[in-house]
């Protein structure tokens, strides 16, 4: 590998998104492809490479797709979710006791 493109490939691993969220591992590496194919011309500016992902829509990869368009929850997920977040019923003043 050439030096210009080992400068790259590094430039790309490190500034997919910003200095402040640079996400895991497993999610340069799902993106840095795309990067490399479709916002090479940006590299190595950061913001403009995370830009250029975001804008790229239905042409990512699906695992880079996935990175930036997080599936979302389900009705049903986010109501579940939702009731567990919810404090607990006060107890009954029973006068029985």
């Amino acid at each position: 590998m050439g030096k210009v493109t080992g400068f790259i490939v590094f430039a790309v691993i490190a500034c997919v998104q910003p200095a402040s969220a640079q996400g895991t591992e497993q999610e340069r590496e799902a993106c840095t492809p795309d990067a490399m194919r479709l916002c090479g011309q940006f590299i190595p500016d950061a913001d403009r490479i995370e830009a250029c992902l975001r804008n790229a829509g239905p042409r990512l990869s699906p695992a880079c797709y996935a990175v930036f368009n997080p599936p979302r929850a389900t009705d049903q997920t986010r109501r579940a979710q939702q009731r567990s977040r919810r404090p607990p019923p006060p107890p009954s003043d029973d006068d029985d006791e």
